[in-house]
């Protein structure tokens, strides 16, 4: 059987919906799963054992009507069996009906496109993102095991390289070492940047460690801001340029654990196996993006500083959206320190411990 899995979003998206090539391959081991993802977005699927091939939308084809209705006539020569459209938008819509599959299945939100499908799947309301994106195996004609695990499959070259550039930083890596993501992509998803310094003074200080702060195209300036106003500026590294998010991944891999906004870089420091802490913007709630939330991923949201249940925040959402930077405030660095203890005690601590010892 060959079966393509549309994910045309950015990266912690396509993390999360990853769960359903697992799946699909535990189910079906030797069918064969491609994966359909924007092209900066891909790198971080190679190598994977649930993926076959993976396809990519260029920039040049997400502007040109023509180049993408080429790709759709690629899609449709290489006469799949299945194609799964996790996104349910028009362009995705109509590249799943013209792609010719036996099974068109992408998920009834109760609009026009939908009933374009021949299988549509009721789309859960209200369920955590993970959980959303698995309730399409629903709409399968078999049943299907479920794997809700995303992960990063590095090399052992991807990893003795970055190490070697990490040290040539600078970077003292028999000490614990944090990786920080201060900024988001989006100006509204990110945390006061006075609040992040005092965080970042603090597990710094307090636990002898050393802090990677990652950062995106367009945001070196502000990391190198945050460089500037901490009190350890020998012990933070803003220098760590990452061209691809592989390497990302292959810095995240060589730190104790990650804290910082909900973005990307969150979920890859997941999907390569260590703890995450994040802070979550008003309008967003962990009881969605943390999929895996437990001991090892944590994080704040309205709910903690409110005191307040998942029914609660979802009919104050647009409150929170409307008067987004005013809520942020009240997201101090000493509830985020009183939250992040338990992790620092139990993560950074015990390396700490294991090197002196």
């Amino acid at each position: 059987m060959k079966i393509l899995v549309i994910r045309l979003k950015q990266i912690g998206d396509a993390l999360i919906s990853l769960p359903v090539c697992k799946s699909l391959r535990k189910t079906l081991p030797d069918a064969q799963i491609d994966y359909l993802l924007y092209e900066h977005i891909a790198p971080l699927f190679e190598h994977h054992p649930a993926i076959d091939h993976i396809i990519t939308i260029t920039p040049d084809e997400r502007r040109n009507k023509w180049k993408y209705f080429r790709k759709m006539r690629a899609i449709r020569r290489a006469r799949y069996d299945m194609v799964i459209d996790l996104m349910t938008v028009p362009i995705t819509v109509l590249m799943t009906r013209f792609s010719g599959a036996k099974w068109q299945i992408g998920f009834d939100k109760g609009k026009w496109r939908s009933r374009l499908y021949n299988t549509p799947v009721p789309h859960p309301p209200r369920s955590g993102s993970l959980d959303a994106k698995l309730a399409i195996l629903r709409g399968l004609p078999f049943a299907v095991e479920t794997d809700r695990s995303f992960d990063v499959v590095l090399t052992a070259d991807e990893m003795s390289t970055m190490q070697e550039r990490m040290r040539a930083a600078g970077i003292d890596l028999r000490k614990p070492v944090l990786l920080f993501s201060p900024i988001s992509r989006l100006d509204s998803k990110t945390w006061p940047e006075d609040y992040f310094v005092t965080v970042l003074d603090y597990c710094v200080s307090r636990y002898d460690s050393q802090a990677v702060l990652i950062w995106g195209p367009g945001e070196r300036e502000g990391v190198a801001r945050l460089t500037e106003l901490t009190e350890f500026p020998d012990r933070v590294f803003a220098s760590i340029e990452t061209a691809d998010l592989r390497q990302l991944a292959a810095v995240a891999k060589h730190c104790v654990m990650f804290i910082g906004n909900d973005s990307g870089p969150r979920h890859v420091a997941e999907a390569v196996g260590i703890p995450t802490f994040t802070i979550f913007a008003p309008f967003t709630g962990k009881f969605a993006w943390l999929p895996h939330m437990g001991e090892r991923h944590r994080g704040v949201d309205m709910c903690d500083v409110l005191d307040i249940d998942e029914h609660s925040w979802y009919e104050r959402a647009g409150e929170f959206r409307e008067h987004s930077a005013r809520y942020y405030r009240r997201i101090t660095p000493e509830l985020v320190i009183r939250e992040l203890q338990p992790m620092l005690d139990a993560y950074v601590a015990t390396a700490s411990r294991r090197e002196a010892g």
